[in-house]
């Protein structure tokens, strides 16, 4: 079996660009979340007794070799799935 070199490229390049394209949306949705957060702060503590003296922001990850090893995998399943599916296409459209 002979592997097609821009065939490869272009699975990495679609895998690459679509996670940037998550990653982007992520980013995006929380700004857009961030601009129209309209707090009412009377309505929210009206019942409370204890209010927080600190505030959580965000959400903490930790990469640990296991999240790192879990993305890598995900990312080249991903890429082998476009390229299995691009070749079979390929070879697909050749026979008929």
């Amino acid at each position: 079996m002979r592997i097609n070199k821009r065939l490869c490229v272009e699975s990495l390049l679609v895998t690459l660009f679509m996670t940037l394209g998550i990653i982007g949306w992520k980013i995006v949705r929380g700004m857009l979340m961030t601009v129209n957060y309209k707090p009412d702060v009377p309505v929210a503590y009206s019942s409370s007794t204890n209010l927080q003296s600190q505030v959580a922001f965000g959400a903490v990850v930790q990469w640990d070799f296991a999240l790192i090893l879990f993305w890598v995998a995900g990312f080249i399943l991903f890429a082998a799935a476009y390229y299995g599916i691009r070749s079979g296409l390929q070879h697909w459209m050749k026979r008929t």
